[in-house]
């Protein structure tokens, strides 16, 4: 046997392989593309932490979100359960003075706020209560409270 026999041999086994060849390589490609895409589905870390070090926290409160309230139905206490609700934080009325808090959970949703467009949701929040009243917010158990704002004293010259 000569060595153009066995080239043409060679040749002739890639040019027409056995049936179980083909669904071998054919498997191999369909495993690779799926691969392929599967690793473009990841979400890409564009700097790696270094060991030990915890990630940053980030404030569920300032993340933006469509506000927009039925004035006829909702109390300003439903508006703030619906604007809670995804962040998983929950509002209460056990503050300094509950009565206060009682008092605006329990008012109308502002004309204002009606069609607010797109903010925070601390900003929607501090909407809703209006400029007498301020958010306290803890974030360790995932509360939120209204209390009346401290009146500034006045300066004088």
């Amino acid at each position: 046997m000569n060595v153009m026999s066995l080239l043409a041999r060679a040749l002739q086994s890639f040019a027409h392989p056995p049936p179980q060849a083909r669904a071998a390589v054919r498997w191999l490609v369909l495993a690779a593309l799926s691969a392929l895409v599967l690793l473009t589905l990841l979400p890409e870390r564009s700097v790696a932490q270094p060991a030990g070090t915890q990630p940053v926290p980030v404030n569920p409160l300032k993340v933006g979100t469509l506000v927009e309230f039925d004035t006829r139905a909702q109390t300003v206490g439903d508006a703030f359960s619906s604007m809670l609700e995804p962040v998983r934080y929950r509002v209460t009325d056990r503050t300094v003075d509950p009565m206060v808090s009682a008092e605006v959970l329990r008012r109308r949703v502002p004309p204002i706020a009606a069609r607010a467009g797109v903010m925070p949701i601390e900003q929607a929040l501090l909407l809703l209560i209006g400029d007498d009243h301020r958010l306290v917010v803890d974030h360790a158990h995932r509360l939120v409270a209204i209390e009346r704002h401290a009146p500034e004293p006045v300066k004088e010259p």
